[in-house]
């Protein structure tokens, strides 16, 4: 245990230390967060609710949005591929570690930075903003907003890992992450709550694992679920961590055979 904990320290100090990344980032995501909090203020300046939300709920949507894109979205499963394709594969897997909780330490280090800043600019903003957060009622959506993010970290992680095991067949996986990215973030509720969608693209949308990624936790967060909903959500969760699981195994595993180690 100590090993992965000492990769999880390595990769934290590896992050800070790339400070001109670091700042880009986290302007951009300060950007987007202060963007998205005038467009629902300004909409919601003159009714009471939208789609079922009010003002506090939406805010505190916005805010959520940010804190779960730094947990989820936060990765370095994209130096899988090109740590395949250059031969540098080989090294980790001569080192007494296993190379998926080797990657997921990686993963953690960059998450739990991009957390830390998000917390920040969360704070920052309700000072500077006056802003009203809608806190939940009781301790107990907290355990299971708690679980709900855990999950929806394992879960992004097993699609993003997959993703970089594309690279034992082809080193242009930089597309299909792209793409795959891109409706994660849409379909997961990133932008927006999914609620105020069309109710057929919804129900279309309920048959990916994506809303689990943001919305559901969100939801549980909002006390906008019911006990029952949170069991089904967490079953359903649970159902899309296994499947991923055994996906990843067996694409892990025959991308290990076939193998050869070439690159530069």
């Amino acid at each position: 245990m100590r090993k992965y904990w000492f990769i999880f320290s390595l990769y934290w100090q590896e992050g800070l230390q790339q400070r001109a990344s670091f700042f880009m980032e986290r302007f951009r995501a300060l950007i987007v967060l202060v963007s998205f909090y005038y467009f629902w203020s300004t909409l919601l300046r003159n009714r009471t609710s939208f789609a079922g939300y009010d003002h506090a709920q939406m805010i505190t949507y916005v805010f959520g949005m940010n804190i779960l894109r730094s947990l989820v979205f936060a990765s370095r499963t994209y130096e899988i591929a090109g740590e395949i394709s250059h031969g540098r594969l080989s090294g980790y897997l001569l080192k007494p570690v296993n190379f998926f909780f080797y990657t997921f330490c990686r993963d953690l280090s960059e998450k739990s930075i991009s957390l830390v800043s998000a917390i920040v600019e969360i704070f920052g903003l309700t000072w500077i903003f006056h802003v009203a957060i809608r806190w939940p009622h009781s301790w107990m959506t907290w355990v299971y907003f708690a679980f709900a993010i855990i999950g929806a970290m394992i879960l992004n992680f097993l699609m993003s890992f997959i993703i970089g095991c594309w690279g034992f067949w082809t080193a242009e996986s930089g597309g299909p992450r792209f793409l795959l990215e891109l409706f994660l973030e849409f379909s997961a509720g990133a932008f927006f709550p999914l609620d105020i969608l069309p109710a057929g693209l919804q129900k279309v949308l309920s048959h990916f694992p994506s809303p689990y990624l943001v919305f559901y936790p969100l939801h549980i967060f909002l006390e906008k679920v019911n006990s029952t909903q949170i069991i089904n959500g967490f079953c359903a969760m649970a159902f899309w961590i296994a499947a991923f699981s055994l996906v990843a195994w067996q694409v892990w595993s025959k991308g290990v055979a076939s193998y050869g180690a070439e690159g530069s």
